[in-house]
């Protein structure tokens, strides 16, 4: 619900109000925004619309505002996209503070998480792959992010069938990126992946 998300964005709020006044602002953008889109929900766009605003955002500031502001309507395709712009758009200094203060992401990430977890039938082998592979290449990972990546294990193995070559080679990529020791995992990629050498 929005209530249980603007909770999560009082948490980042918090985590922030006292950090060096050079970090980036994300906290306050929240926190405003927040109160906006839960009076104004009869300007929420489409799900096909706002997924397109989210995989045309100019900055990582904006993946998070639309976040902010839509996020009680996101399904896993908008998750997938959110990560996905993440990835490409973060500068160094903005991936070193996501990496240093997990609260700044905490609630794109409980969500995705709780996602993956209940409602795993919901995500194709695009949107899981992708979103593996975006953690990745944020660097991503450690205690705050466990949880998150034990949806995304749990996720694959019935997915396979489904992967391009491409996503196989990204998910391995991204287990091997993020040190996760994985081995049925690693093994299942390998058995998909071997017959379709070809592909690669």
């Amino acid at each position: 619900s929005a209530g249980g998300l603007a909770d999560g964005v009082t948490g980042v709020v918090s985590c922030l109000v006292n950090a060096s006044d050079s970090l980036p602002r994300y906290c306050e953008q929240y926190e405003s925004v927040w109160a906006a889109a839960a009076a104004n929900s009869a300007a929420q766009p489409s799900p096909r619309m706002l997924n397109t605003r989210i995989a045309s955002a100019p900055s990582a500031r904006e993946v998070l505002r639309l976040h902010a502001e839509f996020g009680s309507t996101f399904n896993e395709v908008h998750l997938s996209t959110s990560w996905r712009r993440l990835s490409r758009l973060a500068t160094a200094p903005e991936r070193r503070l996501f990496q240093r203060e997990p609260a700044l992401l905490a609630p794109l990430r409980l969500q995705t998480t709780g996602s993956l977890l209940l409602l795993r039938r919901r995500w194709g082998a695009r949107a899981v792959a992708s979103t593996a592979h975006s953690l990745a290449k944020l660097s991503l990972h450690g205690e705050s992010w466990e949880e998150l990546w034990r949806g995304i294990t749990l996720a694959i193995p019935p997915l396979l069938s489904s992967f391009t070559a491409q996503a196989l080679a990204n998910t391995a990529w991204a287990y091997s990126r993020t040190g996760r020791a994985s081995p049925p995992l690693l093994h299942a990629l390998a058995s998909e992946a071997t017959p379709r050498l070809s592909e690669f």
